[in-house]
């Protein structure tokens, strides 16, 4: 019997592209004490968005304190802002500033993280990128 995709589609090919416009990036990068960082993937590459683009954005900080948070928000493609950007905290115990996403006019993504005093906070934050 085939599956709904089947039925609704007529063939299986077209299944495994469901998904094609989506990404997921890694960045990292360290601050000492109240210093910010631009975060980047291990291979010093940037995300641009040539198009409009949905993300959420899981960022954990670790020092000898902790700051977790999730951030989501729209980027329309030519333009320089964020739309419904929304961040939840989860963890912070060391009043830790929340991350900052913003795009540029070309759609390059920055992400900007800031430690706390005192402390070297290392910082990851996976990316979860759906455009059209």
């Amino acid at each position: 019997m085939p599956d709904t995709f089947t039925r609704l589609h007529g063939t299986t090919v077209d299944r495994f592209k469901v998904g094609q416009h989506s990404q997921k990036v890694t960045l990292t990068g360290i601050t000492e004490s109240t210093g910010t960082i631009s975060l980047f993937d291990r291979d010093g590459n940037s995300f641009v968005a040539t198009s409009t683009v949905f993300f959420t954005a899981y960022v954990i900080g670790k020092g000898v304190n902790t700051a977790a948070f999730e951030v989501k928000g729209c980027y329309v493609a030519g333009t320089s802002t964020v739309t419904g950007y929304v961040v939840n905290t989860y963890v912070d115990t060391a009043n830790f500033q929340e991350p900052v996403f913003s795009f540029d006019e070309s759609g390059l993504l920055t992400v900007t993280c800031t430690g706390v005093d005192g402390e070297t906070v290392n910082w990851t934050a996976v990316v979860d990128i759906v455009s059209i």
